[in-house]
């Protein structure tokens, strides 16, 4: 819901896994910032035929999760000293520093709110296993918050 641009990180040995479709899904119901796909450990396959089939594959399934022509960049040219080269690194940087965000209609017409910090206040006589009192501290993102508007907190539910 805050970010403006997301860097999927994908391990291309493994390929899609189900967490990351899972978290795709969820931006696609929250108004779908710029998405950017990073390929790592590129450098562990053996020769260039596989990693060529792979990166095609991962590219196709890549468009066909966002859309097409959706940026996905590649690390693992080579590695030194368990870093990826400057050069790749500062192609994504400059990609980074160059791109436009839209603004997303979800987050402008919805209110959230980013949490700093929270606190349990209710009584310490209370028994751990009965219902507690929970202080947020944040910041009220999007439109106005209303008192006495039901939140949801994802994992956990609704409240009010």
């Amino acid at each position: 819901k805050i970010a403006d641009c997301i860097l999927l990180l994908v391990d291309a040995k493994f390929g899609f896994e189900m967490e990351t479709f899972e978290f795709l899904n969820i931006l696609q119901t929250h108004g779908f910032p710029k998405v950017l796909g990073v390929l790592t450990h590129m450098d562990q396959f053996r020769t260039t035929k596989s990693l060529r089939a792979t990166k095609k594959t991962l590219k196709m399934r890549f468009w066909n999760e966002i859309y097409d022509g959706a940026k996905l960049f590649t690390f693992g040219g080579g590695v030194v000293s368990n870093k990826y080269l400057k050069n790749e690194v500062k192609m994504l940087n400059l990609f980074l520093m160059r791109v436009k965000f839209r603004p997303l209609v979800w987050r402008n017409t919805h209110p959230y709110l980013l949490v700093d910090r929270h606190e349990d206040i209710s009584p310490s006589s209370l028994p751990q296993t009965s219902p507690r009192t929970m202080a947020f501290y944040g910041y009220v993102r999007g439109t106005h918050l209303k008192s006495n508007q039901p939140i949801h907190i994802p994992g956990v539910g609704d409240f009010s």
